[in-house]
């Protein structure tokens, strides 16, 4: 009863308090503002309204009014062809508000080479994405954010140390065996993708096609992105803030065996290389008693029980990022500048990564004529590396049965008895500095001389300043129980500096016109590019130093030092032009051409002509579609281009290179001589890229559902391969030539709908893509095996390479009776291979393609919706084929002295001759037969990932009255929280080959707030 009366004093409280709002809300107050357009403009019958009320009033020519308004309440501003805005205005002064256009999703501008383009006019295969569908991610470095949003780019991660995570992006497979990375350019300058916070990104566009990416010619064969920063708008004073704290933990760790495990299985993997030939196995190392004794200890001093990467992993890596923003600007001069920081622990001890940014863009427009630009981008990254040799391999292979650290605090030794790999690590005894410097200006004016005419220069001079500086220092071994060394470091203390500096000029001029006449309208451009590029670097090194806290080289002892130095430059020169046809929105035509001149060439081959055409056309726009209420938009696209690479080539492959390090005898005594090592390369040219496209884009039930859809096939030609000469020419290299190509055959698609129920919107949108690589050509050579991959005629490039294993041998008899030579002594446990070719032994011809590492079908899937202020978004992707390989230590235990994981208790045995076991019988040291690359080892890495989820609110206008804030929300954040796939354990698929020496990859959680002034 007393809780039924509480309830019943609140409830009444409530509502005296809803009352008492209420009538405070009933005195009005008179409001005066001026409604005006995002270019000053004063926007005449724009409605201004009480927020949820009908009656209102309307602004007159100069866009001004009058409404009297209950004191607090909310106004809603509405004009046709504008978005509406909602705001508590403040009573005595005038209210100047903005409004801006309302976008039509077709008539959006995106971002391509050297201009812009309306969506809807697009002839060329470009994915369009806004700095938002970035930042919701909040990722630390922008490569992260792009993974899995654009059909068609291929985004994975290699490892978790934070600054070398090894991304990669590929756009629309590889297709060569020389650099595959993509044209970033950012507002025109060539940089990468991480060099810009993802908070100053306005837009991105990713150029997939060689249509859209020809103008940018030899550059350009990977794809381009282009990347937009954000600019001051006239009229608008903006500040905004966005701050984030989380911490991130490994995704996967494989689990060592206990030692009591490694033990068991080790004697059992003695007995087996013991084995006699009547098939008698041998002894054992440890034996059961002492394997009883070790499990049952309570000293693990003495009886360690060790597992190494969850005692050298942190629980938590914490980190941060902070971004302010100012913007500014009025009908002359416009500016945007921010600045951001971000920092990033490791999961390791002595690691980090830290950046700071600083990015301005300004320009001023002098008259009608003339207008100037200028922008200032500062970038310093500085990451700090404990374990940039081996020292994370070391530690991840360690038996359990090694001790780690004493319970005095004294280190265990490794397995060879010299320093523990993770004392390294945590006393910072290897130590790796990198610091990277970017300073970046850009000088540009624009004259428009006339209407449909405006001609662009811009100058870009770019300076990098990298240092490196591996310290590493020396580690005595240590007796645990009297804290005396043991073992004295024979070793030397060394270090090694180096400084890089790289110095970019980049000239542009270009030439833009636009003219309509009647339903035709023509563009066209030209352009002219000079890009110099000046690359200085020195290093020394030293070893010896008695005062090892001091990390200076002059320190150390400079017997025996080395130091070492060089310098290279190249300069390309381009022109470029233009052509875009439209006849009344329904047909489109455009053709692109780019004349490259490249100082890597020799004469007479330094100067390459890349060409593209494209053609679309508005089917929905004809007079005989109009009556399909349910087609919005369609249109079919179609082109063709052909675009160049120069990597691989060096910066002076047609010179011929000499140098020091052959040595001639005269009358009896070595002489220092001269000797050419690198064949002068005159005749090679441009690799050369030929891509077609077919596209359609549909927009459907009032732009409800989006759909687009490509399939294209691109040949690569005249790919720079060594080929093999006589021994006889002296030459310790072979030459490139142009010998080899390769073919990609695949489609992309994308799929969105949109819509509302009552007041929760929502957006699903999905993405598959799939590429097809083949190797068409290879210059004649024979096929080229390295380790468990090969490249070949017919097969994608590195696919896996091996023998073809039909199970287990039963029993130690069928193994010896076994009428194939194989490798090594066989016994039962051991795998058996099929003889491709029936010669009755294994040799190269019986290994066959056991698949690729290229991933094929990737897709992602994203739900996104809002209710009142709060936000919810779900990011799934993956790959749905994808091969990889199961080796090193991790798929064998015991090599090189590696430990054994949990896994590997589910081994053939005599004890259990399981023939569907997930490894083979054990060995230590006659491994050979189970060790060769066959599919046995092969690993489905398809999976399907949580990417991202995000949890936002918006807090109401009206709580924000009298703050000098515009907005302010929340977000909570989570990145890789979950995946599906049918890996080992321990093993990441979308990295499935970093367990084996670095970080694992990262899961991240962030809070983070937004505000906006």
């Amino acid at each position: 009863m007393k809780k039924r009366n509480s309830f019943l004093s609140l409830v009444i409280l409530f509502f005296a308090i809803f009352l008492g709002i209420q009538n405070a809300y009933s005195q009005t107050v008179s409001i005066k503002g001026i409604v005006k357009s995002a270019d000053g403009k004063p926007i005449e019958s724009a409605s201004i309204k009480i927020k949820g009320q009908d009656a209102g009033v309307v602004s007159d020519k100069q866009g001004a009014f009058s409404i009297k308004v209950p004191e607090g309440k909310a106004i809603a501003i509405s004009a046709v062809g504008y978005e509406i805005v909602e705001l508590v205005p403040i009573p005595g002064q005038e209210n100047a508000i903005t409004l801006n256009q309302v976008v039509n999703e077709l008539d959006q501008v995106v971002v391509v080479g050297y201009g812009t383009q309306k969506k809807v006019n697009l002839s060329g295969s470009v994915v369009s994405l806004k700095g938002e569908d970035l930042t919701k991610r909040n990722t630390i470095l922008t490569t992260q954010a792009l993974q899995g949003i654009a059909p068609g780019v291929t985004v994975t991660s290699n490892s978790g140390k934070p600054g070398k995570e090894g991304a990669s992006i590929r756009i629309r497979g590889i297709g060569t065996v020389n650099d595959n990375n993509p044209l970033v350019l950012i507002d025109g300058v060539a940089s990468s993708v991480d060099a810009v916070d993802p908070n100053d990104i306005e837009s991105m566009s990713v150029l997939k096609d060689a249509a859209s990416s020809a103008i940018y010619g030899s550059r350009a064969s990977n794809g381009v992105i282009l990347i937009t920063t954000k600019r001051g708008k006239a009229d608008k004073v903006n500040l905004t803030y966005r701050g984030s704290v989380g911490f991130s933990k490994p995704l996967v760790l494989p689990t060592n065996a206990t030692a009591w495990d490694y033990m068991t299985l080790y004697d059992e993997a003695n007995g087996n290389d013991l084995r006699t030939d009547a098939g008698v196995a041998g002894g054992s190392v440890y034996g059961k008693t002492l394997i009883d004794t070790w499990k049952n200890a309570t000293d693990r001093d003495a009886y360690p029980n060790t597992d190494m990467m969850r005692q050298a992993y942190k629980d938590k890596a914490f980190q941060t990022q902070q971004y302010i923003g100012f913007s500014v600007g009025n009908e002359k001069f416009r500016s945007n500048t921010s600045v951001n920081y971000s920092w990033q622990d490791a999961l390791l001890p002595n690691s980090e990564y830290k950046r700071y940014g600083l990015r301005s863009n300004n320009s001023y427009t002098v008259n009608k004529v003339l207008e100037f630009g200028f922008d200032l981008s500062i970038r310093n990254t500085f990451i700090k590396d404990a374990a940039p040799n081996t020292e994370i391999e070391g530690m991840m292979r360690h038996p359990a049965i090694y001790q780690t650290l004493y319970s005095n605090g004294i280190w265990g030794t490794s397995y060879a008895g010299t320093a523990h790999p993770m004392q390294f690590i945590f006393d910072g005894l290897s130590v790796r500095r990198e610091e990277y410097q970017e300073i970046l200006a850009k000088i540009s004016a624009r004259i428009t001389p006339f209407k449909g005419m405006h001609i662009d220069f811009w100058y870009t001079p770019k300076i990098n300043n990298n240092s490196y500086k591996n310290v590493n220092k020396t580690a005595d071994v240590y007796d645990y129980k009297t804290g005396l060394i043991s073992l004295k470091s024979t070793a030397l203390a060394n270090m090694t500096e180096q400084t890089e500096q790289t110095t970019e000029n980049d000239l542009n001029l270009l030439l833009n016109y636009t003219k309509s006449l009647g339903k035709h309208t023509i563009s066209a451009l030209g352009g002219f590019q000079y890009l110099t590029n000046d690359y200085n670097t020195i290093s020394a090194y030293r070893q010896g130093n008695n005062f090892q806290q001091f990390e200076q080289i002059s320190s150390y002892d400079p017997t025996g030092m080395t130091n070492s130095g060089s310098a290279t430059q190249w300069a390309l020169m381009s022109y470029f032009g233009r052509l875009n046809y439209n006849y009344e929105g329904k047909y489109f035509l455009e053709a692109n051409v780019r004349n490259d001149g490249s100082s890597r060439f020799a004469n007479g081959y330094k100067w390459g002509l890349f060409p593209s055409f494209s053609g679309a056309w508005r089917f929905s726009a004809e007079k005989f579609m109009k009556n399909i209420d349910w087609l919005s938009n369609g249109k079919l696209r179609a082109s063709w281009g052909q675009l160049g690479n120069q990597s691989g080539l060096g910066n002076y492959p047609f010179a011929l290179n000499v140098n020091t390090s052959q040595f001639t005898v005269f009358n009896g005594v070595l002489n220092p001589g001269y000797a050419a090592t690198t064949y002068a390369l005159n005749n090679i040219t441009w690799e050369s890229s030929t891509m077609i496209d077919y596209g359609i884009d549909l927009s459907l039930f009032k732009g409800k559902v989006d759909v687009t859809f490509d399939w294209y096939k691109k040949t690569t030609n005249n790919i720079l391969l060594s080929l093999a000469i006589p021994g006889v020419m002296g030459y310790a290299n072979s030459p490139s030539q142009n010998a080899g190509s390769m073919e990609n055959i695949g489609w992309d698609a994308a799929v969105s709908y949109k819509n509302h129920i009552g007041d929760v919107n929502f957006k699903i949108t999905g993405i598959l893509s799939d590429v097809n690589n083949k190797i068409t050509s290879f210059g004649g050579l024979a096929p080229q095996v390295s380790g468990n991959k090969v490249r070949q005629v017919g097969s994608p490039i590195d696919a896996f390479f091996g023998l073809v294993s039909d199970g287990f041998f039963s029993s130690f008899a069928e193994a010896r009776a076994y009428n194939v030579a194989q490798f090594g002594k066989l016994q039962g446990g051991d795998l058996r291979y099929i003889d491709q070719d029936g010669d009755k032994k294994l040799t190269g011809t019986d290994r066959v393609v056991l698949g690729s590492p290229i991933p094929r079908y990737t897709h992602s899937l994203e739900l996104a919706m809002n209710y009142k202020g709060f936000d919810l978004s779900l990011f799934f992707q993956g790959v749905g084929k994808r091969d990889s390989y199961f080796g090193g230590w991790a798929a064998y235990p015991f090599q090189n002295a590696s430990t054994a994981l949990i896994q590997h208790l589910d081994r053939w045995s005599e004890a259990n001759p399981n023939p569907n076991a997930a490894y083979p019988r054990l060995s230590i040291n006659q491994q050979s037969n189970n060790l060769q690359s066959s599919n046995f080892w092969m690993v489905n890495a398809a999976y399907i990932r949580l990417k991202n989820v995000q949890i936002g609110y918006t807090l109401p206008t009206t709580w924000l009255k009298g703050t000098g804030l515009t907005g302010v929300s929340f977000f909570a954040n989570g990145n890789n929280l979950f995946t599906i796939s049918k890996m080992p354990i321990g093993m990441d698929p979308e990295s499935p080959e970093s367990i084996q020496n670095t970080v694992p990859l990262l899961g991240t959680y962030t809070f983070g707030v937004n505000l906006k002034f």
